[in-house]
């Protein structure tokens, strides 16, 4: 079973995607927020196999909460999900330790993507 953290402060495109995923035989929610500081203790606490985060949130942005994922908890996938194509973002993301760049807006994308990217890191 796949364990995922869903990180984005648009509420009701969290409840989509985890239902969403949640159908799916071996991916499990395990926990959702939509504030991504508040995502980083989760992560440590919940320590998933895989973090989707939306790339524009207020406050601490999905890039920054990435980041401080994948160094405290090394090898875990991040997933961004945006509705924005920019280079200088995807590289930031690169660097911070972003496995996957997804157009929001598509679950069966992501959970295609779920499934490929940690059967890599296992």
């Amino acid at each position: 079973m796949i364990a995922v953290l869903l990180v984005d402060d648009d509420a009701a495109y969290r409840r989509s995607l985890r239902a969403f995923l949640d159908a799916s035989y071996d991916i499990r929610v395990v926990g959702e927020t939509g504030d991504g500081a508040e995502a980083v203790g989760l992560a440590q606490e919940l320590r998933p196999d895989a973090v989707v985060v939306d790339l524009a949130m207020p406050g601490v942005g999905g890039i920054d909460t990435a980041a401080e994922i994948a160094r405290t908890l090394p090898g875990t996938v991040i997933v961004i999900v945006t509705g924005a194509d920019d280079t200088d973002e995807r590289n930031r993301g690169a660097e911070a330790g972003v496995t996957a760049w997804l157009p929001k807006g598509d679950p069966l994308q992501v959970e295609n993507a779920l499934r490929s990217l940690t059967r890599k890191r296992s």
